[in-house]
């Protein structure tokens, strides 16, 4: 379990978390510990109490890979930029934790690893990150799972679903937040003919959902847009494959791997909240979020869909392409732990 309640794992599962590895650390020694977040956050200040009071510790002689999909600085300055409603409990508890969390990943890592140079670049202004212990390794996509459907079985999985081949199918998976802004497709799909449906897939926010089924019924529109919930892995492709477009109208992202499964199964994806160093065929972004532009927007690309560069996703973002990438910062913590 994540986090028995949302926003607490800073103080509930992260702390079952660090004496369950003093415990495993009794019997074991691993060579790499590599962490995500700051659900790791009591073993980062447990490694900085060592490096301060006991430097000749073994503990300091694992090396640790902190990873960062995000950073906590940067999230919470994007969203009061964006204006977004932060309760208190992030303002005051949550968020200050994380970025504690961030700081303390940062100065007691042997290396980090981030997945975007947009998260880097944060991490450098938020935090000081040392750029020579600082690695991108952009999120990658099990290209095997995720692959374009062929139209026989395409055709098949949306009669499954209820679509018929007339449908003009608009994708958003993921957690379904605040700050991704889901609320505002249902306004998007007010100005966009009846043909067009919405399907969300992903796991909700219980308060967010009620505010997006509320919108749903006053708008009409609760023959157009489905609400699956939580998807076990191996059938999410499913939702890629029977799309049109994938939409991710987010205030903020790091590397979003739905957007990397989207192109993977050769959806054109219409995104915000990050943007890629390299241009992608079949990757587009959003100016605005303004609903009567962005219905424009998405008739323009499903009339005219642009080709997916599946080729390069499988080159450039397989798992087989970012396990060598992870592998080099691996051998590079291990010298650099050894000296």
């Amino acid at each position: 379990m994540r986090e028995p309640f949302p926003a607490t794992i800073s103080f509930t599962s992260s702390v079952l978390l660090f004496f369950e590895y003093l415990g495993w650390r009794k019997s074991h020694k691993p060579d790499v510990i590599h962490s995500h977040g700051h659900f790791a956050i009591w073993i980062y200040l447990y490694r900085l109490f060592l490096m301060k009071y006991f430097p000749w510790s073994e503990e300091l002689s694992i090396p640790l890979v902190a990873h960062f999909h995000n950073t906590a600085k940067g999230r919470w300055v994007a969203m009061e930029e964006a204006g977004k409603y932060i309760s208190p409990h992030s303002k005051f508890i949550q968020w200050p934790l994380q970025v504690l969390s961030d700081k303390w990943a940062i100065k007691s890592a042997s290396a980090c690893i981030f997945v975007s140079h947009e998260t880097l670049e944060e991490a450098k202004k938020h935090y000081d990150a040392d750029l020579k212990r600082c690695f991108v390794v952009e999120s990658g996509v099990n290209t095997d799972l995720f692959v374009p459907a062929g139209g026989e079985e395409k055709e098949k999985s949306r009669r499954e679903l209820n679509y018929d081949i007339y449908d003009k199918v608009i994708l958003y998976h993921g957690m379904v937040l605040e700050r991704k802004n889901v609320h505002v497709l249902v306004d998007v799909l007010k100005n966009l003919p009846d043909v067009y449906k919405l399907l969300i897939v992903g796991q909700t926010d219980p308060v967010y959902e009620q505010k997006i089924r509320q919108a749903i019924l006053h708008a009409n529109l609760e023959d157009r847009i489905t609400m699956i919930g939580y998807t076990p892995y191996p059938q999410v492709p499913i939702a890629y494959q029977i799309s049109d477009l994938f939409i991710l109208p987010s205030s903020w992202e790091g590397l979003p791997k739905v957007v990397m499964q989207g192109l993977s199964c050769g959806v054109p994806c219409l995104v915000s909240g990050f943007k890629l160093e390299e241009e992608i065929s079949g990757l587009m972004y959003l100016d605005n979020l303004d609903p009567g532009q962005m219905a424009v927007r998405i008739q323009d690309i499903i009339a005219n869909p642009p080709k997916v560069d599946t080729d390069k996703i499988r080159q450039k973002y397989s798992w087989d392409y970012k396990v060598n990438e992870i592998e080099q910062v691996y051998a590079f913590v291990k010298k650099y732990t050894k000296k």
